[in-house]
């Protein structure tokens, strides 16, 4: 697999992108009290993210919870945090599950800094 350097401002472009397509396929699934339905895709990308940067990965959970809860127009606020940290496990393919603790932790933490967790 190749690689290439992409400048800041079109990665966050690219982002954005992920995070409304993803949630798109999220809301289409979730079910009120069930778990948020993550793709492999978003689980890539997130685990590549977070290598390399983990607060811009932080960054990328709270807009998808953000656009979750209230900017898609579909968005349901009883889809909240632990829906997601409990959804993202299945899409880290191949990551330790002590590497997923420590970012489910992490998430937990930094996250509602960022996205209002209250209706």
């Amino acid at each position: 697999m190749g690689t290439r350097e992409i400048p800041d401002h079109i990665l966050d472009q690219l982002l954005v992108g992920l995070v409304f397509y993803e949630a798109e396929l999220t809301l289409m699934h979730f079910e009120p009290g069930g778990t948020a339905l993550i793709s492999d895709s978003f689980g890539d990308v997130f685990t590549w993210l977070w290598r390399e940067n983990p607060a811009k990965a932080t960054m990328l959970v709270a807009d998808y919870l953000a656009e979750l809860r209230f900017y898609h127009h579909n968005a349901n606020r009883t889809l909240g945090l632990e829906a997601v940290l409990e959804g993202l496990p299945p899409s880290l393919r191949g990551v330790p599950p002590d590497e997923v603790a420590a970012m489910q932790d992490v998430l937990r933490r930094h996250v509602p800094m960022y996205v209002s967790q209250g209706d």
